[in-house]
Formats: C-alpha cells, structure tokens, sequence
C-alpha cells in the first residue's frame, strides 16, 4: 500500500471520528431542548396550582391518594402509574421533560440519594426517571415557554423575585427584583396583574425584558386567550368579567362573587363564593349556558380535554372528576385510589 494511499485512510477515519464526536455532542446538548412553540400547561391551571397537565396525549397529575405524588394516564383516565416518589404542584410538560415544583422524600429509580429539600425539579415523562433538580430554593409558580422556564423564585436573602431559567444550560437568571404571577404566557408576552401599588394589567415582553401596563383595571388571575382577558374584578366583590383590549369594553359574565376560575377554550369553570348557596358552576366564555356543576365548597380546579378535576375545600380527598364538556356528571375518581393502592402492594416474585 503506498503512502498516499495510507495517508488518505487516516484521514478519512479522521474525520469520521471527529464527525461522529460532533454528532454525539449536539445530541448530548440538544437532549434537554424543549420544543420552540410549546407552553408547560394552561393559564387556568396553574392558576389552581398546576396538579394537571396534558401534553401530547398524556395527562401528568398529583394523586391526592398518594400524598400528591406524581401520576401519569390517559386522558380518559386509564393507564394509571406512579412516576415519581415526589409531591408535586404547578406541572408543566414539554419534550421529553415533566417539570414541576415539589419536595421529593423517597429514593426514585435511578437516584443515587434521597432528596428532601423543595425546588424545582424535572423528570423523564415517559417513567419520572433521572429526577434532577433545577434549583433548590421555593419555586413556585411556573411556566415553561419554549425551552425556557419563567418562574417564582424565592430566597430569605432577596425575597420573591421573577426569574427565568434555561432548560438547555441549566443556567438561572433574576428578570425583575418583585413577585408576578407568571401563569398567562400569550405570544411573547406573559400577562399578569400587579401586586403591590395596583392591580392594574401588565404585560412582561421576553424579547426585551421590560414590563409595561397594558390596562389599569382594579384585577386578578388575568388569562389573556388573544381576544379578551378574563379576570376577576377586584372593586366589585370578585366577580368574574372580561375586557376586550381591542375594544376597550367590559363584559361582566357572572354578577357572583367568585373564589376562583378556569377558561379552558371557550368553558370557564368557577367556584362561587356564598354563604348560603355555594357552588361550582360553569358556562361559555361569553358568560351564557350556565349551569351548576355541584352543590358545595371546592377547590383546585383543573381542566384536561376529557375530564375537569376538583376537591372540597379542605379536603384532599375524594378526588372528583366531571366531564369537561357536556352534562356535568360528578364522580368519585376511583381510579386514582386504586391505583394508590396498587403502587403499595409487594411485587410477585
């Protein structure tokens, strides 16, 4: 074989070995990549603390059978299991993650020791292994844009402040020196009513990094769905209206004082606050075809394309189910029991 020959060859298993060690590190940095266009869970329900989450056919939930650990199913409700020995809120999906706040206390598959401390964590969707923690101070409420996370973050030293961190780099970063509910993100924007001098209506524009009121009403837990905000209207004993912002025009859905509320497309489910007839009831986003879902105080309202879920208050458990859309049919969700139950009995050997 001649030297030119011999020459080339190395060469050639050069650049193949180089090629392959590229490949396999932007398949490495890559790996954790969220999807661009992809948002962690609705509006509505991290409002309600984020204890479900569907993404990609998959519903991720805290089971309050099971200390609020965390589940997966389908949307139906069947296809039942344990994913992470952890109690978990404000859930959010997206790529091959499921991200959420909670405080481990057992060891997951995979973990080389027990985590106790309470932060932000992630975990595979598919089998909650390879829990990781993202930070471990209080982060609470969160949600997950793109491969970026916007959150909650709270230190004895700096107080609640709004920070965001980037899911590819693991890398935190304080975006404002003051607490935003970061729940409404909406093309570019997250959208949230302010906490301190007003209630006005403020938008946080991710591209710039700058806050600015967009409306100043007297709000709270806006959810922005592009056409109207839908809001609880804080001078008028919290009952539930919507503003166009096109417009300038308010529309005041339900003269009920409410405690709490959830647009899912065009249903809005709330709790109404009274002291002789409290209930759950829902309607249209346009406030009509109200109905009364149950009779009774309820709590943690959160809606999945099948199945809207809510406790009493005060109560974890029963967990109750009706169907999101349709005659509202108040059922126990056994399953969940069940499969609580199931994740304690001892393996066959």
């Amino acid at each position: 074989m001649s030297n030119k020959l011999k020459g080339l060859i190395v060469t050639l298993v050069l650049l193949l070995l180089f090629g392959g060690a590229v490949t396999a590190s932007v398949i490495k940095t890559n790996s954790s990549k969220v999807p661009d266009g992809i948002i962690g869970n609705t509006p509505g329900n991290l409002n309600n603390k984020g204890l479900f989450c569907e993404y990609e056919g998959v519903v991720y939930f805290a089971n309050p059978y099971d200390m609020n650990f965390l589940y997966s199913m389908t949307p139906q409700g069947t296809d039942i299991k344990r994913l992470c020995d952890t109690s978990v809120e404000y859930i959010n999906a997206g790529g091959k993650y499921v991200f959420f706040y909670g405080k481990p206390n057992q060891t997951t598959t995979g973990l080389g020791s027990v985590v106790s401390k309470p932060g932000m964590y992630r975990a595979d969707k598919k089998n909650g292994e390879h829990l990781k923690a993202l930070t471990k101070d209080v982060s609470r409420s969160m949600v997950l844009v793109g491969n970026k996370m916007y959150y909650q973050h709270y230190t004895e030293k700096t107080g609640t402040t709004f920070a965001v961190m980037d899911m590819t780099k693991l890398e935190s970063t304080e975006l404002l020196d003051h607490m935003i509910n970061p729940a409404c993100y909406y093309q570019g924007g997250i959208f949230y009513n302010g906490m301190y001098k007003d209630h006005y209506l403020y938008r946080y524009d991710i591209a710039t990094g700058t806050e600015s009121v967009i409306w100043q009403g007297n709000i709270w837990n806006p959810i922005y769905d592009g056409s109207y905000v839908y809001y609880m209207d804080v001078l008028n004993d919290y009952r539930l209206c919507r503003y166009s912002i096109t417009n300038n025009t308010i529309e005041i859905l339900t003269e009920d004082r409410i405690d709490f509320f959830n647009l899912y497309g065009d249903i809005i489910y709330y709790q109404v606050s009274s002291q002789k007839e409290p209930a759950l009831k829902r309607m249209r986003a346009d406030g009509s075809e109200k109905v009364t879902v149950a009779n009774g105080v309820f709590t943690g309202i959160n809606v999945t394309s099948t199945y809207t879920y809510f406790t009493e208050f005060g109560n974890d458990v029963p967990l109750y189910r009706t169907p999101t859309y349709g005659a509202p049919d108040v059922t126990e969700f056994t399953a969940a029991r069940d499969a609580a139950l199931n994740a304690y009995k001892p393996k066959k050997k």
